[in-house]
Parts: structure tokens; C-alpha cells; sequence
């Protein structure tokens, strides 16, 4: 009498290839080898169009049950796997690039960040690499190389060695491109182009000491010094200007904290002096939100004394280009004249900062005021990353800490404040019966 062939419902190895079969008759899934530590397939058996295999794209025994069972979950309600098929890292960065909202909306400089670490992380990782293979420990090993540098990427390009900051940037970028793919839709049965997110609940390691240096008072005095020593030994009238327009750059950055891209796109119309206030433009801000802040009256002098300088100038930007009149001067160009002032002055240079060591001043000075006032001022839209990446301690504060200190004190038995507790909090039960221990003994 013929007997059905028992399947075996546990992985099993038959020479040295790895197999398991899930399911019953009628609704089996297959997972095998078909060269020993090589890529797992899936098999199945389609009515009217017979025996269908697919590559799963990983050689990790556990992501190939994951996935084979995910394909047994979808027969057994009839529709297809929507993650049957490999998703190969190189075709998934170029599609995102191309089509998702949340990368084509950045400014033109960020999605240039994004594309050029998007490029670091397809060599580091593999074009051809299936992103479900992109386990925490596949992380780490890319995590590795690019703090020791070396990976070759873009036109012969190299990467150099790096901090924990550029890594936890890079992987930001590929956070973003793995949960925009879980959003992709496949088909018309409501699959997604990945089921999850390989590298959902990995945590980057951040930096420990971050350099954010802060500018001072003395150093903005003496860099205004120096610049207008420049301007006045300018040979021609135009370098003059120049010198003049990183002066008056400078004096906004102090005066209103706010970042470099900010001040280069601010236009004439934008100050208002007769309500006093400036407005600083949506479109120029890092995060896309339009503020007020108000115009002080030394700002207003200086700002008077500018317009004076320019001897009818016409432009809507206060900082046009001499090349094309509705662009600002670019970044580079107002660096280089602050750095080079700075070397005048005989000042050092600060650790990773230029310009934005000065909106680091500009929240410091200003942290004995509320918190919410000086994020609208200076245009945060979070108070927490005002506190924790601007208001920096500084020396002056630090010693008013440890002078001006508010000496605790010993309360009566029948004050209303715990003996042994924290001001303002109810005694527990057993503070009370210590504290009526003590009275017994004390008589």
C-alpha cells in the first residue's frame, strides 16, 4: 500500500544545503539552498501555471522563514507576496531620488548632502544588495568603514575619516529611504514594496562630546575692528563695499542670532522700520517657518548707517550678487572674508564653527530669559534643541552657581516639610512613625 511522503517541518540540511518546507498539501511553501551557503529560494505550486521559484534575496536562515512564511500567510487568503522579489539597494536609492516627496521638497543643498551620502551608502553597502539584508550588524560593518575612510565613491572620490556625527547623518538618510519604500505601494492587493524597515529600532551612536564653540563679545568687537581697518585700506571703492557688507553681516548675525542663510537672503523689504520689526522669509528659513522679531534701536542705527554707505543702491537684496541681481553672495564668499578678518584681529580659530558660533552667542547671552521667548526671537522652532545644541554653560554662570548657592535648612518636628524628604512632598508612613519614635525617645 503507497503512503504519503511525510515532509519534514524543521530546517534539515541534505548535503550540506540547507532546506524546510512549510505549510500542508495543496498550500506548501519551500525554502532551499541551491548551492551550499548560497542565496535561499522559495517554491511554490501555482494552479494553471505550475511549480513557481523565486530567489528571497538573503542567505540568513531566519530571513528566509520570515519571509517564506509571510508568502504561506498570503496563499492561504489567496494574494500573492508583495515582498516575494529582492529590492536591490542601487534601483531603490535612484527610484527615491526620483520620486519621493520628502527628498524632492528639500532645499537644493540638502538634497546635495543626501544624494552624495546616498552614494557613500550604496558603494559601502553594495548596489546590488537586497535592503532586507541590511541587518544591524550589516550597519555596523558600513558604520566601521566610513570612520576609517577609504571608500571610493562619485568620480574617483574618496571618503575621509570620520566622527559619529557623519555616520548618524548617514544613517538618517537611509532610515528615511527604508521607510519611504514601506509606504511604495505593489500591485493592486495592497502590498508594499518592503513589509518593514530592516534597520527599525537600531540606535545610532550619537556624539559624547560635541564641538560647539561660541563666539564672544570681544571677538565680535575685535573682527568688527579688523574689518573696517580692511575696508578703509580697500584699493578701490568695490572691495570697500565688500568689506562693508561682511561688516554689516556680521552686526545682524550678533544682533538677531540667526543663521548665515538667513541673513544672506534677507531683502530691504523685509525691514520694517516703521513698525520695527524684520521678517524673516519662509522660503530662506531652515525649516520652511516665516518669523518676526522685533528691530532694536541699535540694529536700526546700524542698518541706517548701511543703506547710508551704499549711496542708492537698488537691489531688493540686501546682499546681491554683482552677478546675478536676484541671488544673494554665496556662502563661500562671506566665509572667507570673516575668516581672513579674523586672522587680522590675531584670533584663533573656533573649533568647527564660524558663523554659527555666534547664534550659539546670541542664545547663551539670553539664558536667564523664558525659554519660549528666546526660541521665537531667534527663530527655534524647538526649545529643546535650543537647550541642548545653543545655550551653552559659560564662566560667568558657572561661578553665580557656585556663589550664589540657597543653604537648606533643618525644619522643626512640626513644620509641615518632611524630616528625611524633599521640600513641598508629604512624609510617608514610616517617616511618620520614625519622627513620633524620635519624639518618644527625646521625652
Amino acid at each position: 500500500m503507497a503512503t504519503n511522503r511525510t515532509r519534514r517541518s524543521e530546517w534539515h540540511q541534505k548535503g550540506g544545503k540547507w532546506a524546510l518546507s512549510l505549510g500542508v498539501r495543496g498550500t506548501r511553501v519551500r525554502l532551499f539552498e541551491k548551492e551550499k551557503g548560497g542565496v535561499f529560494y522559495r517554491a511554490t505550486w501555482v494552479p494553471g501555471s505550475g511549480r513557481d521559484v523565486r530567489s528571497l534575496g538573503t542567505r540568513d536562515r531566519a530571513e528566509a522563514e520570515r519571509l517564506g512564511r509571510q508568502l504561506l500567510a498570503a496563499l492561504l487568503v489567496g494574494r500573492p507576496s508583495p515582498t516575494a522579489g529582492p529590492v536591490r539597494l542601487g534601483d531603490l536609492v535612484t527610484r527615491y531620488q526620483r520620486e519621493a516627496a520628502a527628498y524632492r521638497d528639500n532645499k537644493p543643498r540638502t538634497r546635495e548632502e543626501d544624494r552624495v551620502r546616498l552614494q557613500m551608502l550604496v558603494e559601502s553597502l553594495g548596489v546590488a544588495r537586497d535592503v532586507r539584508t541590511i541587518t544591524p550588524d550589516a550597519w555596523g560593518d558600513h558604520a566601521r568603514r566610513r570612520r576609517a575612510g577609504g571608500i571610493r565613491y562619485g568620480d574617483d572620490r574618496m571618503t575621509e575619516p570620520v566622527g559619529p556625527r557623519s555616520i548618524e547623518a548617514d544613517f538618517r538618510v537611509i532610515s528615511a529611504v527604508l521607510r519611504w519604500a514601506c509606504t511604495v505601494p505593489v500591485g493592486s492587493n495592497g502590498g508594499r514594496l518592503l513589509d518593514r524597515n530592516p534597520l527599525a529600532g537600531v540606535r545610532c551612536d550619537r556624539e559624547k562630546n560635541p564641538t560647539r564653540s561660541v563666539a564672544t563679545w570681544d571677538r565680535f568687537v575685535a573682527t568688527r575692528a579688523a574689518i573696517q581697518e580692511l575696508a578703509d585700506a580697500a584699493e578701490d571703492e568695490a572691495v570697500r563695499r565688500d568689506w562693508l557688507m561682511v561688516g554689516f553681516a556680521l552686526t545682524l548675525a550678533e544682533a538677531t542670532g540667526r543663521r548665515e542663510s538667513s541673513i544672506r537672503w534677507l531683502q530691504w523689504g523685509d525691514i520694517d522700520e516703521e513698525h520695527g520689526v524684520i521678517r524673516w522669509r519662509a522660503e530662506s528659513d531652515k525649516l520652511g517657518i516665516a518669523w518676526e522679531s522685533p528691530l532694536t534701536d541699535p540694529l536700526r542705527e546700524e542698518i541706517v548707517a548701511f543703506r547710508a554707505t551704499l549711496e542708492g543702491t537698488d537691489t531688493a537684496l540686501v546682499f546681491a550678487s554683482p552677478r546675478v541681481a536676484d541671488q544673494p553672495l554665496n556662502r563661500g564668499w562671506f566665509d572667507k572674508r570673516l575668516a581672513r578678518a579674523e586672522r587680522k584681529a590675531g584670533l584663533p580659530k573656533l573649533a568647527g564653527s564660524l558663523w554659527h558660533a555666534y547664534r550659539r552667542k546670541w542664545a547663551t547671552e539670553r539664558k536667564h530669559h523664558p525659554i519660549k521667548d528666546v526660541a521665537a526671537a531667534g527663530g527655534w522652532k524647538s526649545t529643546q534643541t535650543l537647550l541642548t545644541c545653543y545655550q551653552q554653560a559659560d564662566h560667568d554662570t558657572l561661578r553665580r552657581v557656585l556663589d550664589e548657592p540657597r543653604k537648606l535648612r533643618d525644619r522643626g518636628v512640626g513644620d509641615a516639610a518632611p524630616i528625611a524628604g524633599v521640600a513641598g512632598v508629604a512624609p510617608t508612613v514610616a517617616e511618620k512613625r520614625r519622627q513620633k519614635r524620635h519624639l518618644a525617645l527625646m521625652g
